[in-house]
């Protein structure tokens, strides 16, 4: 049987990562046999690492360089395939564990629409490969205001969305809301990667401790369930 495998997604700002680490930490205390492998989107692999450069800072490859919407979203895509083979289904095949901070597979939904993809091309890009399923999806919300304040306060370079307008993110923040009850097309996309029951809201502007709090009682009774 696979290991279980969490994503963590939401709008910037609202502490996937921080938050991703510190669930881990926790459960490495609570259940020391556990030792996920912790990977972030793009960057995971030595291919999206160049990746993730390139969409996110594309004028560091070339001053002249502009990606459009689509080919954005397709570049993620293609980190997304090297990960899925090269990363996530060999670690769930040998029974270690997977905590993902992002998945191409949501958060090119999001993002893409938010860009002004069209459902159908959003669609077609994520029919390139079928992932595992996650056993959770927890999607991190807080106010947009307080997302962006985060940001500032916590990155030192602001990347290709970090620049983007207020009401960008405004939109993101509702695609995200919205995930699985916008359409039927939106919650077939979502359910190729989880199952809708096993995606949760978490509500990421209370203190660290209690959102940790929050994932790592339901973290651990996934865990248990696997391994009894």
């Amino acid at each position: 049987m696979p290991a279980p495998y969490f994503i963590f997604e939401g709008c910037d700002g609202t502490g996937k990562t921080t938050t991703m680490h510190a669930v881990a930490d926790r459960l490495r205390q609570k259940m020391p046999q556990f030792d996920p492998v912790l990977t972030h989107h793009p960057g995971s692999t030595p291919l999206g690492r160049y990746l993730r450069q390139l969409v996110k800072y594309p004028t560091k490859t070339d001053p002249e360089m502009t990606i459009d919407d689509l080919s954005r979203q397709v570049l993620y895509m293609v980190d997304t395939i090297s990960y899925v083979r090269t990363v996530l289904e060999p670690n769930l095949a040998a029974g270690r564990a997977v905590m993902a901070d992002r998945s191409s597979f949501i958060s090119a939904i999001v993002y893409g629409l938010a860009d002004g993809l069209d459902m159908r091309d959003v669609t077609r890009i994520l029919e390139l490969i079928t992932p595992p399923k996650a056993d959770r999806l927890y999607i991190l919300q807080c106010p947009t205001d307080l997302g962006r304040e985060r940001i500032k306060s916590t990155r030192g370079e602001l990347d290709h969305y970090d620049q983007k307008s207020l009401e960008f993110a405004e939109k993101v923040s509702k695609i995200y809301a919205g995930l699985i009850t916008t359409s039927a097309q939106q919650t077939v996309l979502v359910s190729r990667s989880v199952s809708i029951d096993n995606v949760m809201y978490v509500d990421a502007s209370r203190p660290l401790d209690q959102v940790v709090d929050f994932i790592v009682a339901d973290a651990t009774s996934v865990i248990e369930d696997r391994y009894s």
